[in-house]
């Protein structure tokens, strides 16, 4: 699992694109990757992902805002 990915029982997930913390329950933007689910801040975070989801998995990738 990647670390940017939530843990079954999490109640948060912090952006992979930005870091910020998103609440799991009624989030609105998300996307599946490789059989993992993501969790966005806003729609500009999850297009990023979408875009190129291997960029924020790459090393020395720092999310930032």
């Amino acid at each position: 699992m990647n670390e940017t990915a939530p843990a079954p029982d999490q109640d948060t997930a912090n952006d992979p694109v930005c870091g910020l913390e998103v609440t799991i329950e009624g989030a609105q933007h998300t996307s599946e990757y490789k059989g993992q689910t993501y969790y966005f801040c806003g729609r500009g975070c999850k297009l990023d992902f979408e875009d190129d989801p291997e960029r924020v998995f790459a090393p020395g990738y720092t999310p930032s805002m």
